[in-house]
């Protein structure tokens, strides 16, 4: 059976990009937390896997172009 053809048990529908419907409210009441990053860990790890990669969030961009 290919993935194309399994039944999920759960299908969520989503209203709209903000919908939040689906997620636990206790989840949504903790105050957000910025994660800590080591710059020496990131630069010390073999980081090829991203060679020619590069992401910037659309809505991001337009906040940097304003």
């Amino acid at each position: 059976q290919s993935l194309s053809q399994t039944v999920f048990p759960l299908c969520f529908t989503q209203k709209s990009a903000s919908d939040y419907n689906n997620f636990d409210r206790e989840f949504l009441s903790e105050k957000p937390k910025l994660s800590y990053s080591d710059k020496n860990l990131i630069e010390s790890m073999d980081q090829s896997a991203f060679d020619g990669f590069s992401f910037i969030n659309p809505k991001f961009e337009q906040i940097l172009n304003k």
